[in-house]
């Protein structure tokens, strides 16, 4: 039973590390263009606009991973799995493809589609982990 309850909490964990993850990268695609135009220097530091889209990709990516299977163990909802899946693929793509294919601002709109989804993986995920139906299955 502790086991268990360590599982939940584990799970919420992630869940809430991942939207905020995701949280942070949806500000940073819609403040970016404004501190950029305000701070010029910005634009010559080492953290680039796909660099950062990047690192937040393989930041998130873990955190999803395991809330996502942490959570599908108890509640088996294929919705959320989708929901991640469909998520990470336009995330990923957005990161590696989406600046050179479809050009920043597109890039920035597909960034946010994508973050969009993961987190309402994220919020499905954690309410199905709330509902009472999860602590029945394992007592």
């Amino acid at each position: 039973m502790k086991n268990f309850i360590n599982q939940i909490n584990l799970q919420k964990l992630y869940d809430v590390i991942a939207i905020s993850l995701s949280g942070i990268c949806a500000i940073h695609c819609l403040l970016a263009p404004v501190a950029l135009i305000m701070f010029p220097i910005l634009g010559s530091t080492i953290l680039t606009e796909a660099l950062f889209h990047k690192l937040m990709f393989f930041l998130v990516l873990p955190a999803s991973i395991i809330a996502f299977f942490l959570g599908c163990r108890q509640h088996k909802d294929s919705k959320v799995i989708m929901l991640g899946l469909i998520g990470f693929a336009i995330l990923f793509f957005a990161a590696f493809w989406g600046h050179d294919l479809l050009g920043a601002t597109k890039e920035k709109i597909l960034t946010l589609i994508g973050g969009a989804i993961m987190v309402l993986g994220h919020v499905r995920n954690f309410r199905l982990c709330h509902q009472t139906s999860c602590d029945h299955h394992h007592h």
